[in-house]
């Protein structure tokens, strides 16, 4: 296909960055594990709860910012300086409340601790880590901001260096803050909280140093127009409007395995690990097909911009030919090394088993994951989101969690399966929404052109 080499560097050139920058974030939260579990039990337990309730709150954040970079992308496709500024600029307006929003909640979540039956030390070191991690929101959700600006302009080198950085200062001030050093006490996993906030406020800082500095954004940084003023027609709401729905799909999927493993808790403890065995590498898998995604709504964004039918329809066709081969490729290493996988993980035989035969599933859906990621990002790009937002409804909820609640519990269907009858939900749920995202996307890309 003529010029499909082309478009594939151009977004291999965005998401490989991506995926390398999600791959140091995630290292961040293997740090702190690692870090804390040293000083003992409790520590370890207040850090995978702390960590599990500021997930949500800072996604919720995120997917609205996450709005600015297809509109960036749309209206650098224009050659519209001034519309890119006023995203810019309105978008650091709105994360001043949401940063403080998310500080707020984070910083008063006693009522949801009280809840859950913790003994005292992980009470209190919970309660510590995430009043201190409420710092750092501010800064983030600001640095979002910037991150999706000029991501949105199609570089996303320097959100990888960033996040390169935030991984390397980590661990010496996590080691600081956890065990103690000179003047400062030990802190535990309390002081993972410390660290993260002094970490975002690192990020911002070189966030804001890059779009001072760097060649590609300075000639948007005409605030003359738009830094004193919130203006909602043309800066806000364009933000919100596709920020929102976005936000509450991203919530759908983060809670149906949040709520998943609160289901099957009862089942005991050999469930729960090997639930999470399974959680924890098939969400460092979905990091492959979501960075794609992510780029993809760059270059659609783009082609969209410059009304370029061509162009739009060459992005379409590379992104889904990546997720494809990627979901294949990811299909073939979850079966086949699932054994060795889970080995990295535990020791224990049950686990062991059951963990395999949960990556079983796994593989079963990737090819159905990086499509419905895949289409995710491309309707993202062509500023279409409230039925995404639908979609993952119906399919995580209704299905996944719904149907799998079924299969595992009752026998209205089949035979009571367990966990297992949770991860047959999510084949499922993927598969509608793998179904029906291509479908709308058709939909959206034709009316673009009508």
């Amino acid at each position: 296909m003529k010029g499909f080499k082309t478009e594939a560097r151009l977004l291999l050139k965005l998401a490989l960055p991506i995926l390398l920058a999600q791959l140091a974030l995630t290292g961040l939260g293997v740090a702190d594990t690692l870090m804390s579990g040293q000083v003992g039990t409790n520590d370890l337990a207040a850090i995978g709860l702390g960590s599990s309730i500021m997930l949500p709150v800072f996604m919720f954040s995120t997917g609205i910012l996450l709005a600015i970079t297809p509109l960036v992308a749309k209206a650098y496709g224009q050659s519209s300086p001034q519309r890119i500024a006023g995203y810019l600029t309105q978008g650091v307006w709105l994360s001043l409340p949401l940063g403080i929003l998310s500080l707020v909640i984070l910083m008063n979540l006693e009522w949801l601790l009280n809840l859950l039956s913790l003994n005292a030390e992980v009470y209190q070191l919970t309660k510590d880590y995430l009043f201190y991690i409420a710092f750092g929101m501010p800064a983030i959700a600001l640095y979002q901001v910037l991150r999706f600006f000029w991501e949105g302009l199609g570089t996303t080198l320097p959100t990888m260096w960033i996040s390169f950085f935030a991984l390397l200062i980590n661990i010496p001030l996590n080691a600081v803050f956890i065990y103690g050093f000179g003047f400062i006490d030990p802190m535990g996993a309390a002081g993972c909280g410390v660290a993260s906030s002094i970490v975002m406020w690192a990020m911002l800082l070189l966030g804001i140093l890059y779009v001072i500095k760097s060649k590609l954004t300075q000639p948007f940084l005409d605030f003359q127009h738009h830094v004193l003023q919130i203006n909602w027609n043309t800066g806000l709401k364009p933000i919100l409007s596709l920020g929102v729905p976005t936000t509450f799909a991203l919530l759908f999927e983060v809670s149906l395995f949040s709520l998943i493993a609160l289901f099957v808790a009862p089942l005991g403890a050999v469930v729960i690990a090997g639930h999470q065995i399974a959680i924890n590498f098939t969400s460092l898998a979905f990091m492959v097909p979501l960075s794609f995604a992510m780029a993809l709504t760059v270059r659609v964004g783009l082609g969209y911009g410059e009304h370029n039918q061509a162009k739009l329809r060459l992005s379409l066709i590379t992104g889904f030919l990546f997720a494809l081969g990627l979901g294949a490729l990811l299909a073939l290493i979850s079966y086949f090394l699932r054994v060795e996988i889970v080995s990295l993980y535990s020791k224990e035989a049950d686990v062991l088993y059951l963990a395999a035969s949960l990556l079983v599933f796994a593989a079963i859906y990737q090819v159905f994951d990086a499509i419905q990621v895949t289409a995710a990002g491309a309707l993202r790009g062509l500023h279409d989101s409230k039925v995404t937002m639908l979609v993952t409804l119906v399919s995580y909820w209704g299905v996944g969690l719904g149907l799998g609640y079924v299969f595992a519990f009752t026998d209205w269907i089949v035979t009571p399966m367990g966990v297992l009858g949770f991860w047959l939900g999510i084949v499922l749920g993927l598969l509608l929404a793998a179904m029906l995202l291509p479908l709308r996307l058709k939909r959206v890309y034709r009316l673009a052109f009508m």
